[in-house]
């Protein structure tokens, strides 16, 4: 509950503040997580700030004072996809939540999306750069079809990547053509809806039926193009993520807290964590 008060110690504002979810975390491996960690670093040029393990990210998420945590594993191989996901099931227990790995190149079975979620994951992550597919390209479509009936959200990475520059594969635009052929499809996209593509943003997917994560950028973007985002889209379609270890989670959600004067305590709110926990049915 957060209670302010006047001057005077008068209380004139009372309400009880939803949990802090971040929706957009990565760990790895403990027998791999220091090799990972160092090839995205010199790969990309950034640094980490956990060690990349499920106890760095938990040691975090107190130090912040983030409640729930949602992380995210990318498959490069199709045959990737059932050992990383059972390992995501082994390790994820509440307060941490999985998104199930997925390859476009999987084949899609009738049950397929069905028993992903009957396994207690809360959507896929998919990462067009590292997995060389375009978001558009038709032979994803019935992975996107059976994750719409299913009312499963799809979280991508949008955008450039700062360790794969050259051909970006989920530009807004793309977006906005799976939007058109899937218009009930729960997708998030990550990064403000792509990373340094904001004007491709502004125009092709603000005000769409579209989750977009803070992930990575919200402290990198000029604050006038982060007003225009957070003013031209629906605020209860916005949500809090990180990208940890690759940034400082406290840092991001300080700065979410004191440096958006544009933005009400009720909008915090919902970005926060109220537009997760309904999206994601996390009580």
């Amino acid at each position: 509950m957060i209670i302010d008060v006047d001057t005077r110690g008068i209380i004139i504002d009372v309400h009880t503040r939803s949990m802090i979810i971040d929706v957009h975390t990565h760990i790895y491996p403990e027998r791999t997580a220091a090799r990972t960690l160092a090839a995205v670093q010199d790969r990309a040029g950034i640094r980490a700030y956990t060690d990349g393990t499920i106890a760095g990210l938990k040691g975090s998420m107190r130090e912040a004072g983030i409640e729930v945590a949602v992380v995210s594993s990318i498959a490069t191989r199709p045959e990737q996809v059932d050992a990383m996901n059972q390992w995501l099931r082994e390790i994820c227990r509440p307060p941490v939540y999985g998104f199930a790995a997925m390859h476009p190149d999987l084949v899609v079975t009738p049950d397929l999306v069905s028993t992903v979620r009957a396994q207690g994951f809360k959507g896929f992550k998919m990462h067009p750069d590292y997995q060389g597919f375009f978001v558009d390209e038709r032979r994803v479509f019935p992975f996107y079809e059976a994750a719409q009936a299913e009312g499963m959200s799809i979280l991508f990475h949008t955008g450039v990547d700062l360790g794969l520059p050259d051909t970006v594969h989920a530009t807004p635009q793309r977006l906005a053509l799976v939007l058109r052929e899937f218009p009930r499809l729960r997708i998030i996209a990550a990064h403000l809806g792509g990373q340094d593509m904001y004007t491709e943003t502004e125009k092709y997917l603000l005000g769409r039926e579209i989750y977009l994560d803070t992930s990575f950028v919200l402290r990198k973007m000029p604050l006038d193009i982060l007003q225009r985002i957070f003013s031209k889209h629906p605020l209860d379609r916005f949500l809090f993520g990180s990208d940890s270890p690759w940034t400082d989670q406290k840092e991001e959600l300080d700065f979410l807290l004191s440096s958006l004067p544009f933005l009400t305590q009720d909008a915090k709110d919902k970005i926060l964590g109220a537009n997760a926990a309904r999206l994601l049915e996390i009580e």
